[in-house]
């Protein structure tokens, strides 16, 4: 049973259903006392295996660690909690000030606590490991490297992996880069590169929608240069295929 307390009884409501009836001249008055949740979170806990907290106690239940957990994830106030072992009674937070070790108890929290060991079940910080995918572009084998960043964007280049005959004859060779540029929030931006055996490599914005869970093809479109006779850029133009790369998937 929940203990009465001001802070968890904000999270109750009362409905009072009064049945009226007379036994030996009393009136009777059933009142009907009942919680109702906040939407659970669903948010991760980190675990303190052998641990008590410290703190604002909100909340004693006398239950099990698994309906202790549910019912602090249902109290948007409640930041943590402790089963003790020796009287099998949950307590939940509102706030949790400190830790200590309690052989045989278990402590759980939404946030690390601070001067406190490491929780249990640390989630594992963010990959920046670059992965690859396979893409054909314009009849060349492509691969496209992705690191993630830690603000969440990431770094995409794209290179050559099996360039096309016609692109050897102008010194592309496999890992020659097409498509450097940064991703961030399904928007990808940065500079393609075209080669020419006169002129050499001259660089233009492109920017398209990816996303690196999918396996649809995808779009980098841009204005492209000509150049005239002496290598200048006479114009630039959004039409034909050196403003419109298309990737599709092998």
């Amino acid at each position: 049973m929940i203990a009465s307390n001001p802070v968890f009884s904000a999270g109750k409501r009362q409905l009072c259903d009064r049945a009226v009836a007379t036994v030996g001249g009393m009136i009777l008055c059933l009142c009907l006392v009942v919680w109702m949740p906040s939407r659970a979170t669903g948010q991760q806990f980190l675990e303190y295996p052998d641990t008590i907290f410290s703190g604002e106690v909100s909340a004693e239940v006398n239950n099990s660690i698994g309906r202790c957990r549910q019912l602090c994830d249902e109290r948007s106030g409640c930041v943590g909690f402790d089963h003790i072992a020796a009287t099998n009674i949950c307590r939940m937070f509102a706030t949790v000030t400190s830790a200590r070790v309690s052989r045989g108890s278990f402590a759980s929290a939404r946030q690390a606590v601070a001067g406190y060991g490491e929780p249990a079940n640390l989630p594992e910080p963010p990959t920046t490991e670059p992965r690859q995918s396979e893409w054909l572009h314009n009849g060349s084998a492509m691969i496209l490297r992705h690191k993630p960043n830690s603000d969440g964007s990431s770094e995409i280049e794209i290179v050559y992996d099996v360039p096309k005959a016609q692109l050897l004859r102008l010194g592309i060779r496999p890992g020659s880069t097409l498509f450097k540029g940064t991703l961030a929030e399904g928007t990808l931006v940065g500079n393609a590169r075209l080669t020419s055996s006169r002129c050499g490599i001259i660089q233009y914005e492109m920017q398209g929608l990816f996303d690196p869970a999918s396996s649809v093809p995808f779009f980098l479109r841009g204005a492209a240069p000509k150049r005239g006779t002496d290598c200048s850029i006479e114009s630039w133009s959004t039409e034909g295929s050196n403003a419109n790369l298309r990737f599709d998937p092998l």
